[in-house]
């Protein structure tokens, strides 16, 4: 019992520099935007880090955008991303994010069809998502048009 008391407590404190630490990189950082692309695109910690990051500190994700919108489709990096996109999104931050997400149609299979309509759908994004259920029930592919469906 006192065994876990103390890792709890040891848990509490890692936990208190870790905000600690993010709010010193969001007030102070030069190049804030650039080290979390940096992070990003190097995967792994780095990634999961940065995007629990832009979570709660979501000014740097307008500048993202063009790398958080593929990782969007990854069935790994999903949930991820769309916690980093709600808020910017919901505030009005993302203007160009409907008009991206539907660019990717052209060259989407099946599951990135699904991928993005869950993004939007998350995002509430329903004019986007209209339009891609409607470009989704117009497909030859059996499997797009089943994306229609569940949307």
């Amino acid at each position: 019992m006192a065994g876990d008391r103390a890792m709890w407590t040891a848990l509490v404190a890692v936990e208190q520099e870790r905000a600690r630490l993010r709010a010193e990189f969001w007030r102070h950082a030069e190049r804030r935007a650039a080290t979390l692309a940096r992070a990003i695109d190097d995967g792994g910690w780095d990634r999961s880090v940065a995007l629990e990051f832009l979570a709660g500190f979501p000014d740097d994700v307008p500048e993202l955008l063009d790398r958080l919108i593929p990782l969007s489709i990854s069935h790994g990096w999903a949930g991820a991303v769309r916690a980093a996109l709600t808020v910017p999104y919901r505030m009005g931050d993302l203007p160009g994010l409907d008009r991206d997400v539907l660019a990717r149609l052209d060259a989407a299979d099946d599951d990135e069809f699904r991928r993005l309509a869950e993004l939007l759908d998350h995002l509430r994004a329903w004019t986007a998502l209209a339009e891609l259920v409607e470009r989704a029930a117009g497909s030859p592919d059996p499997n797009i048009r089943a994306v229609a469906d569940d949307f």
